[in-house]
């Protein structure tokens, strides 16, 4: 169930894509390649690790399609769409692919909440995902994948940067992309900083404190 260029396509058979996968791997398992270069072991582990990024993505994707399909997680759905601050109807189940950290995008059903009396001829009204806001996906991201990019743009001199050190592990972006998902995870971030503030006493009597400092600030 994959296209030419091995991606995983939208009706995907979990059972048989995986499969097929293992199977691959136990074929390299039983008939191991004695290289003879460094070009060749670099060839080498690369096929490898395109074919357990593969795995990796597959599993991610059979076990949150489980998870939205689950009991438990309709029901937190159900009380997660009555608390929302607009009212919401339920719009029934759409098909829609999600990246992985492994770099592999994974095509899930999940049910969509709209927002009551409002819908237009051949689009689809604002609304909601609740199953994947209730496991952190935003942005059509896993949580590891949303946090490795912010991480990346975070650390490095450049977008620019950040996306060609992702598209080396596998993970191919744009850098625009790229952008979007950083700042919305620093926005979403912030806000949870905002609800939830600690709350310190008037005196650190009795305690013991800690006192840091940027070293290119002291100055300042």
């Amino acid at each position: 169930m994959t296209s030419d260029s091995g991606l995983i396509s939208q009706d995907t058979d979990y059972t048989q894509a995986l499969q097929e996968v293992l199977d691959q791997l136990y074929q390299m398992q039983q008939t191991p390649q004695l290289v003879s270069s460094p070009e060749a072991l670099e060839a080498l582990e690369r096929e490898i690790r395109q074919r357990t990024d593969r795995l990796g993505s597959l599993l991610v994707g059979y076990h949150l399609q489980q998870a939205l399909d689950s009991t438990a997680l309709q029901a937190e759905q159900e009380q997660l769409v009555r608390q929302w601050p607009q009212s919401l109807k339920n719009d029934g189940k759409v098909r829609m692919m999600i990246r992985t950290a492994q770099g592999l995008a994974v095509p899930v059903r999940v049910t969509y909440y709209r927002r009551k009396g409002q819908r237009r001829a051949g689009k689809r009204a604002a609304g909601v995902y609740a199953g994947l806001v209730l496991l952190g996906i935003y942005d059509r991201c896993t949580p590891a994948l949303a946090a490795e990019v912010s991480l990346l743009a975070a650390m490095l001199g450049s977008l620019d940067e950040a996306q060609a050190v992702l598209a080396d592990r596998g993970v191919t972006l744009d850098t625009k992309t790229v952008r979007l998902i950083a700042y919305r995870y620093a926005a979403r971030a912030r806000l949870e900083q905002q609800i939830d503030t600690a709350a310190f006493e008037d005196t650190v009597a009795g305690r013991r404190v800690v006192i840091s400092s940027d070293g290119g600030r002291i100055r300042l």
